[in-house]
């Protein structure tokens, strides 16, 4: 009689279990074995994409000399933002630059898919060698770059599993040397010697680009399609469009009646590239979560006033009662390179890491003061009445269309 109550299955049942390691909370690899030789290999990511500082129709200068006829165009639609490419940075196939979203600010869609190729890679380093520690070296920018992973504390690799554990030491590592890379240019470092890169360090959209990247990688590496290289660019294609969208990515005029309104506050337009005091208000930023900088101009906030409020990102800084810099440490070999106003003693071998960053933050907040202002770092409230340029801008939000549905799993509260 009891086997007759029983409930009987008719047909297969589809799960994925990951979905239901999320319900249950519970991130413990469960029935399963883990082969390193699974993990697909992915090259280091050895390029910066080239983009753009911040402002819009930019104008240029070679030592004194203005360049005649060059205007920089760095807005974009949302429409006009190309297919990812892991390490690519092909300018006219990915089509970066500067977007503007109701919900997290300006985003600078090159810094977004650098730091998520970053976050990949290193993800992938450490889950084929958890618990065990592991160094990983980084092509040099200013500095010798190094990740180091101590040995995990015993059961917790078990608690928090392989894949979830490997994907928040290397976000949070990887939200470090972005910092890093903000540091070596405020003091001076030249990717093109010649080439000054001041006027775009700790640039209104850097910080808040980067998260976006790293948490974008994060989501994509947890649902598991990174199995090749092909299926990690189809998808994360589709996750910055979704990632535009959720975040309320307005239309490229409103992207540039944004940029008009905060002309004069966060930027100059009178001034050329590479000028340092182009770009007259910073974003200093190294705290665990990581509020936008919003144009607060009327009609920015009517055109945003249905979206939903503004979305801080977050680094988690702790895996379950550890801190991760506890765990993993960045650390930055000087050689050559040694700026004459570091705050810090500089020799050839000298090495710092992400524990000097207060000290470091501390003199940037200093010069920029003196240099541009004593609210530099702060957004300010804009030039909240000034109408757009146009007489028939309008500032629309506009819905990111051609999201491959296979590539990505269903958008979620």
């Amino acid at each position: 009689m009891l086997s007759a109550c029983a409930p009987t299955w008719q047909a297969p049942l589809m799960v994925d279990s990951r979905e239901v390691a999320r319900a249950l909370r519970d991130p413990a690899d469960v029935g399963t074995s883990f082969d390193p030789a699974s993990v697909p290999v992915f090259d280091p990511p050895k390029k910066l994409r080239p983009c753009c500082a911040f402002g819009q129709d930019l104008r240029a200068e070679v030592g004194p000399v203005p360049v005649p006829l060059y205007k920089n165009e760095n807005i974009r639609a949302p429409e006009e933002i190309g297919p990812h490419g892991y390490d690519k940075g092909e300018a006219t196939r990915e089509r970066n630059g500067l977007v503007y979203t109701c919900r997290g600010g300006f985003l600078d869609i090159a810094h977004v898919r650098d730091m998520a190729d970053r976050t990949l890679f290193l993800t992938l380093q450490l889950v084929r060698r958890l618990p065990d520690g592991a160094t990983i070296d980084w092509p040099e920018e200013g500095t010798k770059r190094r990740v180091v992973v101590k040995p995990l504390p015993e059961g917790l690799l078990a608690r928090h599993g392989r894949w979830k554990t490997a994907a928040m030491l290397a976000s949070w590592a990887v939200y470090q040397l972005s910092t890093w890379h903000e540091v070596v240019t405020w003091y001076g470092f030249e990717s093109v010697p010649g080439v000054s890169e001041r006027l775009s360090s700790f640039s209104p959209e850097d910080v808040y680009s980067n998260v976006l990247g790293i948490n974008l990688a994060t989501g994509l590496i947890l649902a598991g399609e990174i199995r090749s290289r092909e299926e990690y660019d189809l998808a994360m294609q589709a996750w910055i469009r979704e990632g535009l969208r959720r975040l309320g990515v307005v239309s490229k005029d409103g992207a540039r009646a944004a940029m008009q309104a905060v002309d004069g506050l966060w930027w100059d337009s009178s001034k050329r590239v590479p000028e340092f005091t182009l770009v007259t208000r910073r974003y200093i930023h190294t705290e665990p979560q990581v509020p936008a900088w919003l144009v607060s101009a009327p009609a920015i906030r009517e055109a945003c006033s249905g979206q939903p409020p503004p979305l801080p990102l977050v680094i988690d800084h702790r895996i379950g009662e550890r801190e991760i810099s506890d765990l993993v440490t960045v650390e930055f070999e000087f050689g050559t390179w040694l700026p004459k106003n570091f705050p810090l003693p500089l020799a050839e071998g000298t090495t710092v890491t992400q524990a000097d960053f207060p000290v470091i933050m501390d003199d940037i907040r200093r010069e920029g003061a003196a240099s541009l202002g004593p609210e530099f770092d702060k957004p300010g409230a804009g030039k909240a009445e000034k109408p757009p340029a146009k007489e028939n801008q309008k500032i629309v939000r506009r819905p990111v269309t051609g999201r491959p549905g296979p590539a990505t799993t269903p958008a979620r509260p």
